[in-house]
């Protein structure tokens, strides 16, 4: 007798995923307007929005426009304090408790936007999504009051790395994980310290430690690798020795790991890969973070993966505690710019 997940979609509305709070308080974006749900996604209002004016409101009434222009809110969180706090093209945007209107903290002068954001209390934490092919330094930027301003946390040496993927923080141990990219020896998964003068390599200068989005276990973590140019495979990394354990292979690189109460969650996304030629891509899903099934499968849309995005299932940050939340695509046939609100449940096979 086996024990499998089955997914099951509840509802499909128009919007991105963006976060689910400890309440299951749902949070999507509309381009840059953020509603939130109260009632598992029954009823929405808006919560907050980013300034629109200029080309910004035309990109806003046109899907490829705003594809083409990369117009969207990439990250997404609520502060311990309720002031709100968001990841756009131009930099990062923050609202006071009780405010709808958000204005921009962090304006962007080196590379793009982050692609995510690392909230540790009072602290706001991203990684710099910046060229990083030698001709400057890489920083890890840091807030400590609660997103109003940010300073260099830590640098990363000259040529050392190309950008910083992503900032995790882990529960169990007193640091942070650093994932960065992409190319010969710069990839890598370290470990930095919370006072920020420490960073550890645990796997460096492979395309087995190019990750993105990965989810935080006890002992190490677990993440789909984020290749443009090798097999790609949902991996366990060891904290303590940083042994990779291959989990199952996968037909594309992956953006996205979440967690849903008890459920793990990586999503895979449609890039060019000339070892991975697949148009699908897929959410998988697995209860102990080792045995993983594919539980939902779409297609890339027709539109040019460079210039109108990878077809991608976007996971929102979470941290509660049920089985229940939400993926978006974008993309993807049926799904782009949609939200599918789901849950798991356990089905006996014999």
């Amino acid at each position: 007798m086996t024990c499998s997940l089955k997914i099951r979609e509840i509802n499909k509305l128009r919007g991105r995923a963006l976060y689910i709070d400890k309440k299951e308080c749902l949070y999507i974006a509309r381009s840059y307007d953020i509603y939130r749900s109260d009632n598992g996604g029954s009823t929405w209002r808006l919560d907050c929005r980013l300034p629109s004016t200029g080309w910004k409101s035309w990109a806003a009434r046109s899907r490829l426009a705003a594809r083409l222009l990369r117009y969207y809110v990439a990250a997404f969180r609520v502060l311990d304090d309720g002031s709100r706090i968001a990841v756009a093209r131009e930099g990062i945007f923050r609202a006071e408790s009780g405010e709808q209107k958000m204005t921009l903290v962090f304006r962007l002068t080196r590379g793009s936007r982050p692609l995510n954001l690392a909230v540790d209390g009072h602290r706001v934490i991203f990684g710099e999504y910046g060229d990083g092919y030698g001709s400057s330094e890489v920083f890890v930027y840091v807030s400590e009051d609660y997103g109003r301003s940010f300073q260099v946390g830590y640098r990363f040496p000259r040529g050392d790395i190309r950008h910083v993927h992503n900032v995790l923080v882990d529960p169990y141990h007193n640091h942070y994980w650093v994932l960065v990219g992409d190319f010969g020896r710069q990839p890598g998964i370290g470990v930095l310290s919370k006072d920020m003068k420490y960073l550890d390599w645990i796997c460096r200068g492979s395309q087995r430690c190019r990750a993105v989005g990965a989810v935080v276990e006890k002992d190490g973590l677990v993440y789909g690798t984020d290749s443009d140019r090798e097999r790609n495979f949902i991996l366990r990394m060891d904290r303590q020795s940083g042994r990779i354990e291959d989990l199952r292979e996968v037909e594309g690189s992956s953006l996205y790991a979440a967690r849903f109460g008890p459920v793990r969650l990586i999503s895979t996304c449609v890039e060019p890969n000339p070892k991975c030629p697949s148009r699908e891509c897929s959410l998988y899903a697995s209860q102990n973070g080792t045995c993983w099934q594919r539980v939902s499968i779409h297609q890339k849309d027709r539109y040019h993966p460079t210039l109108f995005q990878f077809g991608t299932l976007v996971l929102p940050y979470a941290s509660h505690e049920s089985r229940r939340g939400m993926y978006s695509g974008q993309a993807v046939e049926g799904m782009d710019d949609h939200v599918a609100l789901i849950d798991f449940h356990e089905s006996e096979e014999s």
